[in-house]
């Protein structure tokens, strides 16, 4: 298993930055603290905070010079939307070792010159990529070794604290935290287990039997952030999750789920921004009540988009789910 001592970052991949960052900054009030282009890694990109959450951040790509090996994500089944999950390992050597263990290669990794970080599906040695079984499927794990060093924009050196800026929060969506991020999968014991082999996550929560008519649902935590991983598989024949997995590929990411802290703010937001919404739930759970909707990837980039709002912690997940029977233990 490899050892993470946190996340650094969530990764979304995009033709042009600048339509992408009007919507990340003006809509969802995400806060950019610095840019760069990279020739060795063929792109130019934009690194952002979250707004209110606790070292969450979201880095903006766009493909930089003919040979860029993001045109590639972009052509793919795919592209546009979430690239990679950057993590960082206290010893790279020994999650190299893990992994030449388990029998993977990495898909890409960076010259030892430049910083040192290597590209790993999230997703079993038997996925497949959408319409291609030489494709590489999954969303993408990207591991750094520490210290973290000239990656994303950075050069080492300690920086100070950004100036305020971003949109004025009353004209967001009011973003409280990023809650978790989903991956779409026919199997979904399979990948679970594959994800706490790899990563050490855990399940903590699942659906009932028969909760759905067209999907399952499971709920992970993920070592070193505070973001909870879902597994969602589909049930019946004629499931949404298997014509997602045909196109996009197995365990591809299939949405992010994002909490605000006023529903009513967030929908004029996006009504102001001319964002529709879309699958709007609403209900009670303990005796509070909660919403939730969704943001179409052709107006975020690529990544389908979920928010929701709750009156007290939990009771949306609640809402949906149920424990985990048993902790997993993974060999």
């Amino acid at each position: 298993m490899i050892t993470i001592y946190r996340v650094d970052h969530v990764s979304q991949v995009v033709a042009e930055i600048e339509p992408q960052a009007e919507l990340l900054e003006g809509l969802f009030g995400f806060v950019p603290v610095r840019e760069w282009e990279s020739e060795s890694e063929g792109c130019r990109g934009r690194m952002y905070e979250l707004p209110d959450s606790r070292g969450q951040k979201w880095e903006l790509l766009e493909p930089f010079g003919e040979g860029s090996p993001l045109n590639r994500f972009l052509d793919s089944p795919r592209g546009p939307g979430l690239h990679h999950i950057a993590v960082e390992t206290n010893d790279i050597k020994a999650a190299l070792g893990e992994l030449d263990r388990l029998g993977l290669e990495p898909i890409e990794a960076a010259s030892a010159s430049e910083s040192q970080w290597f590209d790993i599906p999230i997703a079993p040695p038997t996925a497949t990529g959408g319409g291609s079984d030489s494709e590489p499927s999954g969303l993408m794990l990207r591991l750094y070794g520490a210290p973290i060093e000239r990656i994303c924009g950075e050069d080492g050196t300690p920086k100070p604290a950004p100036a305020a800026g971003g949109a004025r929060r009353e004209e967001t969506i009011g973003i409280k935290e990023l809650l978790h991020i989903c991956q779409a999968t026919s199997g979904l014991d399979e990948l679970a287990s594959w994800n706490g082999r790899i990563l050490g996550m855990n399940p903590i929560f699942r659906t009932p039997e028969g909760k759905h008519p067209d999907m399952a649902t499971m709920m992970l935590t993920l070592p070193g952030s505070q973001i909870i991983w879902e597994l969602i598989a589909p049930v019946g024949e004629e499931s949404f999750i298997d014509r997602f997995v045909e196109k996009r590929g197995e365990a591809s990411c299939h949405h992010v789920t994002f909490e605000v802290d006023d529903w009513d703010r967030a929908m004029a937001a996006c009504d102001k921004h001319g964002v529709p919404t879309f699958g709007e739930n609403s209900g009670e759970t303990d005796g509070a009540k909660w919403r939730d909707a969704f943001i179409h990837p052709k107006h975020a980039g690529g990544v389908l988009v979920q928010i929701y709002h709750e009156e007290r912690p939990g009771v949306w997940m609640r809402s949906d789910k149920i424990p985990a029977v048993r902790k997993a233990a993974w060999s």
